[in-house]
């Protein structure tokens, strides 16, 4: 199978899913490709520039291009493994990328698991779930594997859930969220001597620790880790930003260029170099003008996102 997961039940009773994406590694594999090919092509043939400004564009061209393909080399995680342990008490996810250059382990504790929970989208299409482990102090940890999605009704997710939920003794609920009144109902139920073990257990917890914090009116909120990006991504991100900005920069001259000679020289990949003189053809060297002003801020204020989130390494700031 292309994407798929593997079952083993090892000798000292932990359980041990390893799901895999073959699709995902012959993408990054083409993009590797690509991202080295294609300059080293353009290298080897040489590059006919006319402008500083071209040139610096074709620079920055050659070294996105390689640096997009290691970020996907270093990103994408196609093989990952879920090992669930009564033994040990742990929960453990390792995610492999491709050519196993980068590993990352995330392990937390085990405890006592209150429910199991598949949040689905309601208006979502297709409806891909996300299998959550409740926890009797009110923590939660996701257990879905991040290579492969989980598509409720399916023989595939319907037997990871089953593994998963009978190892931990505790039945999977369906969650429907992203709509008023969402409503949850089992989607695997177990037998009625692990229902009862799981009520007892849910029972029998200590109860949940609340922690209590001074609030501040008007303080700024926190960032959310998940919006911050690492330093390699902020590096690719900021390749775009420069080359985004010289193009920005490349096209307002060429915009205010006209605007004072009355002459505005378009160039496109198929129709080739144009110029539109306001003496010959007023409306379209206006409408051509008025085009890449607009273009100008769409892709100067892009630009500017770009070297923000290079710089601070969030994409979202705080509101």
């Amino acid at each position: 199978m292309l994407i798929g997961h593997r079952y083993e039940h090892t000798p000292d009773g932990d359980l041990r899913i390893r799901s895999h994406n073959h699709v995902l590694s012959g993408t990054v594999l083409v993009i590797l490709v690509m991202g080295f090919g294609i300059p080293t092509v353009v290298l080897m043939e040489g590059m006919n520039v006319t402008s500083p400004s071209d040139t610096v564009l074709a620079l920055l061209v050659m070294l996105l291009l390689p640096a997009v393909s290691v970020v996907a080399l270093l990103s994408f995680a196609t093989h990952e493994t879920l090992t669930l342990s009564w033994r040990n008490d742990v929960v453990e996810r390792r995610r492999r990328m491709l050519l196993g250059l980068r590993e990352q382990v995330e392990q937390f504790a085990l405890g006592r698991p209150a429910a199991l929970e598949l949040r689905v989208r309601k208006d979502a299409w297709p409806a891909i779930g996300t299998l959550w482990m409740m926890l009797p102090d009110g923590r939660e940890h996701c257990l879905s594997p991040g290579n492969a999605v989980l598509l409720p009704g399916r023989p595939s997710t319907e037997r990871w859930l089953g593994e998963v939920a009978d190892y931990l003794h505790v039945a999977v609920t369906r969650v429907e969220r992203g709509a008023a009144g969402a409503d949850a109902r089992p989607v695997a139920p177990l037998p009625a001597w692990r229902r009862r073990a799981a009520a007892f257990n849910a029972v029998h917890a200590p109860p949940p620790r609340v922690v209590r914090k001074a609030s501040t009116p008007n303080a700024p909120k926190a960032t959310d880790p998940n919006d911050r990006i690492g330093l390699l991504a902020r590096a690719v991100v900021a390749l775009f930003g420069l080359f985004l900005a010289v193009l920005e920069l490349s096209q307002a001259l060429a915009v205010g260029t006209a605007l004072f000679t009355g002459r505005l020289r378009v160039s496109g990949f198929r129709t080739g170099s144009h110029s539109y003189l306001w003496d010959e053809r007023p409306m379209a060297f206006s409408v051509h003008t008025l085009f890449g002003v607009i273009e100008v801020l769409v892709v100067g204020y892009i630009a500017w996102q770009c070297l923000r989130i290079s710089a601070t390494g969030v994409i979202k700031p705080p509101k």
